[in-house]
């Protein structure tokens, strides 16, 4: 339901999904509607082959959970995984596990490290059951090493519990 009309003459339009492309279209950018001569408040139908905002043409947003993801994702498609990966780089950016360019490591920030571990705590709490067991292990994996890391930087062994093994 593309328009509607309203008894006082008030015209809602859709536009949902018909986005004008940043980039010229190319091969591996389909035209847009505007392009394939439909007029610019039409919607895209699965059916016809068309793309939903920026899903290549054959993608479905449903049903896609048991889809291996391997390799990097193409320009324009971002993954779940890119998202995780990036609030571990925060993360690890606030922890002072980073090392720029030039050989210096990027200054600590704990309440930025601490956010970046929360949200992905949260995204793997809401996300529970809903992805593939990669996901599932990256997300958990990088979490439990990350708080670890946070809390080795609030609280530092006791002293006598170093790398010289036991000690009696």
């Amino acid at each position: 339901m593309p328009e509607e009309k309203d008894d006082k003459g008030f015209k809602v339009i859709d536009r949902r999904g018909v986005e004008e492309p940043l980039s010229p279209p190319s091969v591996e950018n389909p035209p847009s509607a505007a392009s394939e001569g439909k007029p610019s408040g039409a919607v895209p139908d699965a059916s016809s082959g068309a793309t939903e905002g920026n899903l290549p043409p054959g993608a479905r947003v449903e049903g896609e959970k048991g889809r291996a993801e391997k390799g990097p994702s193409p320009l324009g498609v971002p993954r779940f995984l890119d998202l995780v990966q990036s609030l571990q780089m925060g993360a690890m950016a606030g922890l002072g596990m980073l090392q720029g360019p030039d050989g210096k490591r990027s200054p600590v920030d704990l309440p930025a490290a601490k956010d970046a571990i929360d949200l992905l705590g949260i995204l793997q709490e809401k996300t529970k059951g809903n992805l593939t067991k990669e996901e599932e292990e990256i997300l958990r994996e990088g979490l439990y090493h990350l708080r670890m890391g946070y809390m080795a930087m609030i609280k530092p062994p006791p002293a006598g519990h170093g790398k010289g093994g036991n000690q009696r």
